[in-house]
């Protein structure tokens, strides 16, 4: 019987302990139950204030626009010869003060070739169709979406998209267009892009001989970067990039490219992310293709191009003026109707400024042109803005000094190439800088 009475005291004190230490237990669960929400709460409120920060230096970055508050809407063109609705007739923005600030896009060293080959926005194809201006093995169609002005070419399934061109790509040579991508993250599929350089023209980089090709993973770890590799060349070269930008992933972006022979580097938005010196090995680099591998969009994927442009790289900017007395680029980009000066100028800008810092007797006029679409004192006014704005931006953001600056607008008036194209026009769009 004593032996009994000890062992129930026993089991009680062990239920006891157990009750206990299920009581810590469950303590120390919900303790860290709490801790996990705070951190969650912490963790939400962060992403907030990076949302709200990155909106704001989005909004420093591209500049402020000035202009009068308008009351009523009226309809005007631009200097694409759309109208657009926004703006009180005659007027357009302008950004003459400090609020243009390139911020991160300081460190932005590409520049564009000077001698456009080819320009495609897209803006007289027809919506639903497939673009005049290109060739593909598999489908496409031209497309609007929300929050852009611009039409794009919507990137599908496992298609290879290449621009129609005359001739083959020189050695020198750059490649711009933005990118827009949406539908991807968490439980949904991935996506691949290539962006090649092909020996043979091609459809699909598999049959167009030597290739350098780019490999870009859209997935739910970001926008990544994965490597740089050439294919059929005698010498192999090749490297994993992995780079991941979850800030790029279901957004718009700048790709910037720059083929120097052998040398192939690039940029997204103003980071470079690959310069691979002997990566273009014997005839690649001809042709370029931009391939799709599983853009879905029964899975809510969507991959589209735009303001696509390739530039042949002739000579610099100061052997130009030195031996002409005058340069003229389509690498400053502005605002559609807007003087406001785009962020992917800064590298072309850069170089301006240096030449002139390296040249202190050099002074030099800065004349802006447009193309015939619109209104005449429209395009005058636009040009002269133009001028006006990258005048400023050299004196404000580059120190250079203002006596060394003159600035006019021609307007249409002295168009250097068909403004029946488009093409054509992107030239005509242009900065020009004149000794005096």
């Amino acid at each position: 019987m004593r032996k009994l009475a000890i062992t129930v005291l026993f089991l009680m004190a062990l239920v006891g302990n157990v009750q206990e230490l299920e009581a810590q237990f469950l303590k120390r669960l919900g303790e860290r139950a709490e801790d996990a929400a705070k951190e969650a709460v912490i963790r939400k409120t962060e992403q907030k204030v990076n949302k709200e920060t990155e909106k704001t230096m989005d909004t420093i970055l591209d500049g402020k626009r000035g202009g009068k508050k308008k009351k009523n809407k009226k309809t005007t063109k631009n200097d694409h010869g759309e109208s657009d609705g926004i703006y009180e007739e005659g007027e357009i923005t302008n950004s003459n003060s400090s609020d243009n600030q390139f911020g991160i896009y300081s460190n932005f060293t590409f520049v564009p070739g000077n001698k456009l080959l080819f320009y495609d926005d897209f803006k007289t194809d027809a919506l639903g169709d497939f673009p005049a201006n290109w060739e593909t093995g598999g489908s496409g169609e031209v497309v609007t979406i929300k929050g852009s002005e611009d039409k794009w070419l919507s990137i599908v399934r496992r298609s290879g998209y290449l621009p129609t061109m005359e001739n083959i790509l020189p050695e020198n040579y750059t490649i711009e267009f933005d990118l827009v991508n949406n539908g991807y993250g968490t439980g949904k599929p991935s996506s691949k892009l290539f962006f090649t350089l092909l020996s043979k023209k091609s459809y699909a980089g598999g049959s167009g001989g030597i290739l350098s090709v780019v490999e870009i993973l859209l997935s739910s770890g970001g926008f990544n970067v994965s490597q740089v590799s050439n294919w059929g060349a005698e010498m192999r070269v090749g490297s994993t990039i992995d780079r991941s930008f979850m800030e790029y992933l279901n957004s718009t972006i700048h790709i910037s490219i720059a083929v120097n022979k052998k040398r192939l580097r690039m940029w997204v938005n103003e980071e470079k992310v690959i310069d691979s010196p002997n990566l273009i090995q014997e005839s690649t680099g001809k042709y370029f293709l931009i391939e799709a591998l599983d853009i879905i969009p029964e899975s809510d994927h969507f991959v589209g191009i735009s303001n696509f442009r390739i530039s042949e790289s002739t000579e610099d900017l100061r052997s130009l003026l030195l031996k002409n007395g005058k340069f003229s680029t389509t690498g400053i980009y502005f605002d559609t109707a807007a003087a406001t000066v785009k962020k992917e100028s800064y590298g072309i800008l850069l170089d301006i400024a240096n030449m002139l810092r390296d040249n202190p007797d050099i002074n030099i006029q800065i004349v802006g042109h447009t193309d015939n679409q619109g209104d005449d004192n429209y395009n005058q006014t636009l040009s002269e803005k133009r001028a006006a704005s990258v005048r400023q931006i050299l004196i404000e953001e580059f120190g250079i000094n203002e006596d060394k600056l003159q600035f006019i607008g021609k307007g249409e008036t002295e168009a250097v190439d068909n403004n029946n194209t488009e093409k054509g026009r992107a030239n005509n769009r242009r900065v020009e800088f004149i000794k005096i």
